[in-house]
């Protein structure tokens, strides 16, 4: 389906990690172990969602992990949400918090659980199936497609990349 091999993509990913470091972002390479694709990149934070107890806002945690996708040959996005108590947000409330215009028919299409091909755990995921056309649109092929994806998809699960990211700066 895409174009990315593991081995690109573990590059690409390493050249994303040293961007995140001179910019003082908070990504982190995770490995598993030595088995391939078993490594993947890691984003913490916080974010306000509303419809806690009495409808108030409440502070949710989330983490996100940028995987290799081997069926697809893509970067895929996987994460979870923990309230303060340390419970997972629902699908329901999921959706609600990342996906509130998006139609209740459409949601089990863009936004799923599955499990992460690395932990083996349940995670939310944007399904990878039209991530190597959207990425292909770009005319140009992006020299770091890690960082396009992320730029791309990360907003639709409130994971915005500061704009250094983009600002010259060459990933060749």
């Amino acid at each position: 389906m895409g174009d990315l091999s593991w081995k690109d993509f573990l590059g690409q990913a390493k050249q994303f990690l040293e961007m995140s470091q001179k910019l003082g972002d908070n990504w982190m390479l995770e490995q598993k172990d030595s088995n391939e694709p078993n490594t993947y990149l890691k984003y913490s934070q916080k974010i306000k969602c509303q419809g806690g107890k009495d409808n108030s806002a409440e502070l949710v945690s989330v983490e996100y992990h940028v995987v290799f996708s081997v069926s697809y040959q893509v970067p895929m996005l996987f994460f979870q949400a923990h309230r303060s108590d340390g419970s997972l947000l629902d699908l329901e409330a999921i959706w609600r918090l990342f996906m509130p215009e998006s139609k209740a028919s459409d949601l089990h299409q863009i936004l799923t659980q599955m499990d992460h091909p690395v932990l083996f755990r349940p995670f939310m995921a944007l399904h990878p199936c039209r991530t190597a056309e959207v990425l292909k649109q770009f005319g140009k092929p992006s020299s770091n497609q890690v960082l396009t994806f992320i730029s791309l998809y990360g907003p639709h699960v409130q994971l915005y990349l500061p704009n250094a990211y983009g600002l010259g700066q060459d990933f060749t």
